[in-house]
């Protein structure tokens, strides 16, 4: 039986589809890469299967609790529906930020490792300008 997730259901459940949970929510797709295979082998199959699994049947297939996996999910999909500005209790479109009154926090990232600020004494040189300089080799 395939339950559809429905736009008032607040969580997702153990009955939807895992297609239909990563249509709905994005950001639920790494999750199940990480736990475990998409697809099933079936002996005899040349290529591989990929059945419609709801996710307890994706959790039993893979060993997994489905209330920890079913926890994950969730917690990704709150998270998504946060940076939309879409989390519970926010008309649609209302940010966070508008939520708080607070602004977002503005400049430099500087947390990255591969961020480094602009070095002041370099001098900008178009790379089409070196060439030319430099002439044909």
């Amino acid at each position: 039986m395939s339950v559809e997730p429905s736009s008032s259901s607040g969580s997702i459940r153990e009955d939807w589809r895992v297609t239909d949970t990563t249509s709905r929510h994005p950001s639920t797709g790494p999750i199940f890469l990480q736990k475990g295979r998409m697809f099933v082998m079936r002996s005899g199959d040349l290529y591989a299967h990929y059945p419609g699994l709801t996710i307890r049947q994706y959790a039993d297939l893979h060993g997994l609790d489905a209330a920890e996996l079913l926890g994950l999910l969730n917690e990704a999909a709150e998270a998504e529906a946060f940076e939309r500005g879409l989390s519970s209790g926010s008309p649609r479109g209302v940010t966070h930020a508008a939520q708080t009154g607070t602004a977002p926090v503005t400049g430099p990232i500087g947390y990255t490792g591969s961020f480094r600020e602009r070095d002041p004494d370099i001098e900008d040189v178009s790379m089409v300008a070196a060439l030319e300089a430099r002439g044909p080799e």
